[in-house]
């Protein structure tokens, strides 16, 4: 018998705060939520316990935003993933390394929660997957 189950999106920042609004947003869209704090034990859960989504913050120790999505992208495991770049950063110049290293959006903080539930559902549709 199938079961359904919750598709997983993975919040990567350094800062607490965001990580808990982004969680808000995306709980309010029926999805389950991972998170990690850097770029490396970002790469880590993807190995480990990949999401369906994932939503990149840019600036971050050890390893930038940017330097997550190429990585992400250039992996054949995990090229098929979404990869949403949400930062502070709005320059023209910041988009295009956005788009440079992958990323399927690019988006400026503070995002709205009806525009990220959407830009979620665009991706992913339903937040449940069956089995």
């Amino acid at each position: 018998m199938p079961t359904e189950q919750r598709k997983r999106i993975l919040i990567v920042d350094d800062q607490g705060s965001t990580i808990m609004t982004h969680r808000f947003q995306v709980n309010h869209a029926g999805f389950d939520i991972l998170t990690a704090t850097n770029g490396e034990e970002a790469l880590w859960l993807l190995t480990t316990d990949p999401p369906d989504l994932v939503m990149l913050d840019v600036m971050m120790p050890r390893m930038n935003g940017f330097e997550v999505c190429r990585r992400i992208k250039s992996n054949p495991a995990t090229e098929h993933i979404p990869v949403f770049i949400i930062t502070s950063l709005k320059s023209d110049a910041d988009s295009a390394s956005a788009k440079d290293s992958g990323a399927n959006e690019f988006l400026v903080k503070p995002i709205k929660t009806d525009d990220l539930v959407a830009r979620l559902r665009k991706y992913l549709g339903s937040p449940f997957k069956h089995d």
